[in-house]
């Protein structure tokens, strides 16, 4: 099952690179002083046209950096501006990390997402938005807004061509048939009642690509107009180029630095119940050119901060839910040469994928898939993986999962501590539980890539002993991918097991090169944390401190990641073996034998 801290250093960033108009005021190093946001674009024009606007673009932000803001090394910059600014915030950030800045702190204006909150929203703001204000105050942040007064291209001397062509690399020009199929897969009324269940005045944080931006704002005014509390979103466009600026060019330090209002933000978060949404439809090989060390530097850094904050109060619903883009089809669907044929061809199989409509019948099904797992108790689930020809044991796979006593079956939906329920992940094809972390042995290869921080890892293989990962191989990114389970205590431990069969996402017959997705392809496991709610008793702990200290006595896996990977298939057998030594077969063929 893919856990809500997935999106933990997507929003974490996205926090770390946003602040409202409001917010910061008055700062003594103000260019001037109007609005901010954040957000990221690639430069893709024709190729002569971009080395000149590129060329055009640098010069000024020379300009600014040196003679308007005089950054110092080791300083901040709050950057204001709007969504099609994204293309030179890209050379403005890259240039001031390469200079030496701590932090360039980017926020995109979002007027339509404000008028709705004006219009409709009865709630106070997020508090967490003046602390991060006084923040970058403290820290004598520079300041700069771009708008129609102080436009970036003009400041570039970009001619209205070179304007229009650079513009363009922010904006997917999606036809108007292929929004609606998008739309038909993200529907805001199932999502907000069934997948979220959205209670009265909760407020709710949405992180989205860019172009995920119309279901949005449908989203969001649906939302207020059914009660909800006030809402963020956090966009992400093409290519994340101020983020990964920072990856590629800012000092370590600043890698691990993590601002006191991140800590703010989520501790805001659990206080107020925030309910959280994520559209998936990022590039899986977005930050193939970043230093993935670099990657798990920030992310480690990131996820110590926001952990101890999420175990320390009660957990509100979230839901991570997939919505194509043209950057996540580029790849599965690369044998479709039109890239607008390929992102319809997506939202249609979103609908089937997401089982728009007829979602809450098929949880059923999968709920009573997890009671006749639990009424068996089963000791130990045992993958094997077959040849196709001669239907016997390869030794690719041969994986022995020991489950606690204690341990129960799980699918589809959740409940909070309130007794709200919702459904974390869509689509949802898994029946998952949280194995006893020092009982796993044996051989487990991949079925399916893994992305991971924006780079596919592929072919891993593993040996455990008595719970731990104790050879580790990969044919792509294997270095990446043993750095990642070195990265927190327990990552080299299981967490999950996780039964999957006949879904749709397999009868594509595609691969997703995302987890959200291809985890409900196939039958996963994942290192990392374990569940709560898949350990008897847990749940009934109220103090967070005890319960954690309960999970850890009965053996449930605690770390600071959870990463699945795919180890299912049609040529992998999964059996259930009962306390007397009985197997009962649980999967053969891709199909349920329970």
């Amino acid at each position: 099952m893919q856990m809500n801290s997935v999106g933990i250093m997507n929003t974490a960033k996205a926090i770390m690179n946003k602040v409202t108009p409001q917010q910061v005021k008055g700062n003594e190093n103000a260019v001037n002083n109007k609005g901010l946001h954040t957000d990221k674009v690639e430069l893709s024009a024709t190729k002569e046209t971009n080395q000149t606007a590129e060329t055009k673009m640098l010069s000024a932000v020379n300009k600014i950096l040196d003679e308007d803001i005089k950054l110092e090394k080791g300083q901040s910059v709050v950057v204001k501006a709007d969504k099609t600014h994204v293309p030179f915030l890209k050379v403005f950030a890259e240039e001031a990390y390469k200079r030496g800045a701590k932090d360039v702190h980017v926020e995109i204006a979002q007027p339509e997402i404000d008028a709705l909150q004006k219009q409709y929203c009865k709630e106070p703001d997020f508090a967490y938005k003046q602390k991060r204000a006084e923040y970058y105050e403290k820290q004598g942040a520079k300041t700069i807004t771009f708008d129609a007064n102080n436009d970036p291209y003009k400041l570039s001397k970009l001619s209205a061509k070179e304007t229009e062509e650079v513009k363009k690399t922010v904006k997917a020009e999606i036809p108007e048939h292929i929004e609606k199929k998008l739309s038909d897969a993200f529907n805001e009324k199932e999502v907000f009642h069934t997948l979220l269940n959205v209670q009265k005045g909760q407020p709710i944080s949405i992180s989205a690509e860019r172009q995920h931006e119309k279901n949005v704002l449908k989203f969001v005014e649906y939302a207020y107009k059914n009660g909800s509390g006030p809402i963020e979103v956090n966009f992400t466009e093409p290519g994340d180029p101020v983020g990964k600026a920072k990856l590629k060019y800012a000092s370590e330090d600043a890698l691990k630095d993590v601002p006191s209002y991140v800590a703010d933000t989520w501790q805001e978060r659990v206080d107020r119940k925030t309910a959280r949404l994520f559209l998936e439809g990022k590039d899986p090989e977005g930050m193939s050119d970043v230093d993935p060390k670099r990657i798990v530097m920030q992310s480690k850094a990131i996820n110590e901060v926001v952990k101890p904050i999420r175990k320390s109060g009660p957990e509100s619903q979230w839901n991570i839910i997939y919505a194509p883009t043209t950057m996540s089809v580029k790849k599965t669907y690369a044998d479709v040469s039109d890239p607008m044929k390929a992102l319809e061809m997506a939202a249609e199989d979103a609908k089937n994928i997401n089982r728009v409509g007829g979602l809450k019948a098929h949880a059923q099904k999968l709920m009573s898939v997890a009671d006749k797992m639990n009424d068996y108790h089963f000791k130990e689930i045992h993958f094997y993986s077959i040849d196709p020809e001669t239907k016997q044991p390869d030794g690719k796979t041969d994986l022995h999962v020991g489950m606690h006593d204690k341990s129960r079956f799980r699918a589809a939906a959740k409940n909070t501590d309130d007794g709200v329920e919702y459904m974390a992940n869509t689509p949802t094809e898994e029946v998952f539980s949280s194995p006893d972390k020092t009982k796993t042995n044996g051989w487990v290869s991949t079925t399916l890539p893994l992305c991971l921080n924006g780079n596919l890892v592929e072919g891993i293989r593993m040996r455990f002993e008595n719970g731990k990962a104790v050879e580790v191989y990969a044919d792509k990114n294997q270095e990446l991918w043993r750095e990642h389970i070195k990265s927190a205590e327990g990552g080299d431990m299981l967490g999950e097991v996780a039964l999957v069969a006949n879904s749709p996402i397999f009868h594509t017959g595609r691969v997703f090169n995302n987890t959200l997705l291809d985890e409900n392809a196939a039958c996963h496991i994942a290192v990392g944390a374990g569940f709560d709610d898949c350990l008897d008793g847990a749940e009934d702990i109220k103090d967070y401190k005890e319960r954690q200290k309960y999970m850890n006595e009965n053996n449930i896996n605690d770390s600071n990641i959870h990463t699945d990977f795919m180890i299912g298939g049609p040529n992998v057998v999964v059996e259930g073996v009962k306390e007397d030594g009985t197997k009962v077969t649980l999967i053969k063929d891709n199909q349920f034998q329970i």
